[in-house]
């Protein structure tokens, strides 16, 4: 691969992981999948060329904000305007936004067209979900003749929100555990097994095996960010999915044993182990997702962005080989790994929410043709693409293209959702995140920060 292109992949999966979580795509010939444009135009009971030719013009107005710098969007954007089916639709794309998530919404609250807009995560989806920002999609999807159980498959559960559809599912991402080899192999340790994961407690043991040095030198065995996934994943991975932040009364579900279970762990980690950088240092040094290339750390856990930075010798140079693995789990030996869904939304001051959804799905249709490193949602399109660049990229790496589907688009993982899902996520979030530095930085015990989310916790959920 061009140099050019390689950084162009760096710099789009940088973006993408400030949007939501990353994603990103190679070019493919600019007339790949013409030939399918009349089959995808027919799709779902769809109307013909000959019946659109009769319709009058009319705009749609959609955001993007950000997902248009994937080449995956912009060969869609291409192609989606070249299909008979929508010769009388004047597209207006907007990309990425500095205020896309309050002058978006202000905006359609004020009336103003807004037809298809990303849904960037799982808590914003929730979050605008209930205040109406975005509309249901079950009965939109009845009329245009759309089986979201056939496009979309065991992505439509991550759609719904209070048992409606809500979005068009787009893109996924998937973690992974990837590793250091050359320190695995300094310290005389096993690399992880390619398809059995280790349970988090082998993870801890593996990280201690790890580490070595002081200051300066020091080696860790596990690598660090200050994100909600690194204190509550193994919880959320035992208990099913972001939604087991709410016991069945609706309140906070905090005092289930897991979320107990995962902090200390990560507490042990970084201050009786010391195999893990500290809260408190990764904030004040302001450690960022790619440090994990500098070569300091044994093991990390990310989404699958962390691809194009190995790939990108130029960028990120090292010296040492680079191992991918299924991510920890709770028990057993099944797959399991955390992620998001995030996709299309369908906006209330929509021209015409029919033609909207209808576009909204061609789009995640068009988009999977260019999958390269990170599964599209739609069921129904071959992602026959999918990691081709990287598994050439890293054969010095002993990674292959099927090592790399195993890990991030096997059918046998357990997929859970990494946010916190239901009412109020968003306050509830932000108590869970104050609690829990005040327990990883010493403020405060564990019992105290369990005591200090339930009651805080149910009071922001409870809050109208």
């Amino acid at each position: 691969m061009k140099r050019g292109m390689m950084l162009f992949l760096v710099l789009s999966m940088l973006l993408f992981i400030m949007a939501a979580c990353g994603n990103n795509n190679s070019v493919n010939d600019g007339n790949a999948g013409q030939n399918d444009n009349k089959a995808a135009s027919n799709q779902g009971g769809q109307k013909t060329d000959e019946q659109s030719e009769k319709k009058d013009p009319i705009k749609m107005v959609i955001h993007l904000s950000g997902i248009d710098e994937d080449i995956k969007m912009q060969e869609a954007m291409k192609e989606i305007q070249t299909l008979d089916k929508y010769s009388h639709v004047e597209f207006e794309f907007h990309g990425r936004e500095a205020d896309y998530l309050t002058s978006v919404p202000i905006a359609i609250a004020g009336g103003s067209q807004v037809d298809i807009m990303i849904v960037p995560n799982p808590m914003i989806q929730q979050q605008w979900a209930d205040a109406g920002t975005i509309v249901p999609l079950d009965d939109l999807a009845k009329e245009i003749g759309v089986d979201f159980d056939k496009e979309f498959g065991p992505y439509v559960e991550n759609a719904s929100n209070n048992g409606e559809i809500f979005i068009v599912p787009h893109n996924i991402t998937r973690w992974a555990l990837y590793y250091n080899k050359d320190i695995f192999d300094k310290a005389g340790v096993p690399y992880p097994d390619d398809k059995v994961p280790m349970t988090w407690d082998e993870y801890r043991e593996v990280a201690k095996q790890l580490t070595s040095g002081e200051g300066s030198d020091k080696v860790y065995g596990a690598f660090y960010l200050p994100w909600g996934t690194f204190w509550y994943g193994d919880a959320i991975m035992e208990l099913g999915g972001g939604e087991h932040f709410y016991n069945e009364e609706g309140l906070s579900n905090i005092e289930q044993p897991a979320f107990a279970r995962g902090l200390e762990r990560v507490y042990n980690m970084m201050h009786v182990d010391k195999s893990m950088p500290t809260h408190a240092n990764t904030v004040t040094s302001k450690i960022d997702p790619p440090a994990f290339m500098n070569g300091q750390y044994g093991m990390n856990i990310q989404g699958g962005w962390v691809l194009p930075w190995a790939a990108d010798k130029d960028n990120f140079p090292r010296d040492w080989k680079i191992g991918v693995a299924p991510m920890p789990v709770d028990s057993g030996e099944k797959m399991k790994t955390w992620g998001i869904v995030n996709g299309f939304g369908i906006s209330p001051s929509s021209a015409d929410p029919e033609l909207a959804l209808e576009i909204a799905i061609d789009l995640s249709r068009i988009s999977a043709k260019y999958a390269v490193s990170s599964e599209s949602a739609n069921r129904t399109v071959a992602q026959d693409n999918l990691f081709n660049q990287f598994g050439e990229l890293l054969a010095d790496d002993d990674i292959t293209v099927d090592h790399l589907k195993y890990i991030f688009t096997s059918p046998e993982a357990e997929f859970v959702g990494e946010k916190v899902m239901g009412p109020n996520n968003v306050q509830y979030e932000k108590v869970i995140t104050e609690e829990v530095e005040k327990y990883l930085v010493k403020e405060q015990d564990l019992e105290s920060t369990i005591q200090n989310i339930k009651e805080r916790g149910d009071k922001a959920i409870q809050d109208k």
